[in-house]
């Protein structure tokens, strides 16, 4: 006997079917016990789905979900866009404005920079004899991760939820900093990590 289509089950079920193709599709199924079990589970099913008054979860939950979630491989290729920071501002070159300030309190070094829709806080601050870079992307929520390329090479670190980022420390040089989230790829080359160059 050959088997009822899926669909045509749930419009029995449902009540969607004409009298007359709802009737030859009982006597059918009265004598097909698989389609019998179909049909017992479609009806529990439904009235499960009727009786269910829980609430959907928060947009942030569900869209975080889709975040952790591994992207479809059919999808087509996305563009990538590439995009150089510009600076915005820096606290070694801005003039100290907060009082009670000690002469020569230089710590952290704190940089803005500017990218697309985003906008990049780094922090830099003395760890021994090295130092430690952190930073946080301002903008759209995407996870992603901070590669920085350096004289030691290259040292990667992930953004978390809030887009934060924390390198392990340092050695004084010229360094590259990528950012990559998503679609996006933001760049902010010739970062200058170590004690201030007198001009």
């Amino acid at each position: 006997m050959q088997q009822i289509p899926y669909d045509v089950l749930v419009d029995l079920v449902e009540g969607r079917l004409a009298e007359a193709e709802a009737t030859a599709l009982r006597a059918r199924i009265a004598a097909d016990p698989s389609a019998q079990a179909e049909v017992a589970a479609l009806t529990e099913l439904l009235a499960l789905m009727r009786e269910d008054d829980s609430v959907d979860a928060p947009e942030h939950v569900i869209q975080r979900a889709l975040r952790l979630m591994p992207r479809a491989t059919n999808r087509p290729a996305e563009t990538l866009r590439r995009f150089i920071a510009s600076l915005i501002h820096d606290s070694w070159r801005a003039p100290q404005l907060a009082m009670g300030l000690r002469a020569g309190e230089r710590w952290p070094r704190s940089l803005l920079l500017r990218a697309a829709d985003c906008e990049l806080d780094l922090q830099i601050t003395p760890s021994g004899e090295q130092w430690q870079l952190a930073g946080q992307v301002l903008g759209p929520e995407a996870s992603g991760t901070a590669i920085l390329s350096g004289p030691a090479g290259n040292v990667t670190a992930p953004l978390n939820d809030l887009g934060e980022f924390v390198f392990p420390p340092l050695q004084t040089g010229r360094y590259t900093l990528t950012l990559r989230q998503d679609d996006l790829e933001i760049n902010v080359p010739e970062l200058e990590i170590g004690p201030e160059i007198e001009e």
